[in-house]
């Protein structure tokens, strides 16, 4: 089974305004590095994924050894992925020694985007205005973006929409990253706060923590069978999503992952209302589970 054999609508989608069609499921390589892979196993997972006709790949200079793992999987198939990595550093020189880095760890001459890491943490951007102007982060990217080390600059968001939405207003963000599933659907409302002003201006739109995220341990939060079609089936339905990436660390788990992107369908009103009754019940279970909503 594979992606392939979707119609073009079902497999792939535009990512806003970016010239590229990607597939409608993506890999979050986070965890091919929580607890380290054997680097046959990365090769195995990355050779099936490639094979279905997946082509995104998301990971960032903060998952451990996720970039070298990749980029040696990715040694003679990097043309056949939209490669994402991200940077948690506030200031231009920060930023620009994240992005040369990635590309050693990589092993590629360019990526075709690079994320301002949770654009919505105050911790890690306290000074967002700073963090956006040319001496900040977004800086250094528009920089890496002018010299060809990067094609598309994103910003990603697990929280606070309305930190998104400054990011956005520079007219520099192309990609956007952010939580979205059924239940987080009636904490941190991505879908209308952040996700209106994203179609206005043409920026394409990641789907990530769909599964809901490890809640202790491994096992994400919407595991069970009925969860996990069920947040797949919500996701892929959300206007303007192009990607649902998913955190695997194994075939069997990007099986599964693929067998849902093929029975994918859109729900009915009645179905979504009844996704969505459910989400809230859980979503009053949660809480903040990420920190404050706004």
């Amino acid at each position: 089974p594979d992606l392939r054999g979707l119609t073009a609508r079902q497999a792939v989608r535009k990512l806003g305004k970016i010239p590229f069609k990607a597939s409608i499921l993506g890999l979050g390589a986070q965890r091919i590095s929580d607890r380290p892979m054997e680097q046959s196993a990365v090769d195995r997972l990355i050779g099936e994924m490639l094979d279905s006709g997946m082509n995104y790949i998301d990971t960032a200079r903060g998952y451990g050894a996720s970039e070298e793992l990749l980029g040696r999987a990715l040694k003679g198939k990097r043309d056949k992925v939209f490669l994402v990595s991200k940077t948690r550093s506030a200031t231009r020189e920060e930023a620009l020694k994240d992005v040369r880095e990635s590309l050693v760890r990589l092993q590629t001459d360019y990526l075709d985007c690079y994320h301002i890491h949770n654009v919505a943490r105050e911790d890690r951007y306290p000074d967002l205005e700073a963090a956006l102007s040319e001496k900040g982060v977004l800086g250094g990217l528009v920089e890496a973006k002018k010299q060809g080390m990067i094609r598309h600059i994103g910003c990603t968001a697990h929280l606070k929409a309305a930190r998104a939405l400054s990011a956005f207003a520079t007219g520099e963000i192309e990609l956007f990253m952010c939580t979205l599933n059924f239940v987080e659907r009636h904490i941190y409302n991505f879908e209308e706060r952040a996700l209106p002003e994203a179609r206005r201006r043409g920026i394409g739109v990641v789907a990530m923590k769909v599964l809901g995220g490890p809640m202790k341990g491994p096992t994400p939060r919407l595991a069970s069978p009925e969860d996990y079609a069920m947040t797949l089936r919500y996701v892929w339905g959300v206007r303007d999503v192009a990607v649902a990436v998913i955190g695997m660390r194994s075939v069997e788990e990007f099986r599964q992952a693929l067998k849902a992107a093929r029975e994918w369908r859109p729900f009915s009103k009645i179905e979504l209302a009844s996704v969505l009754e459910r989400g809230k019940k859980l979503a009053a279970e949660w809480g903040e589970v990420r920190g404050p909503a706004v």
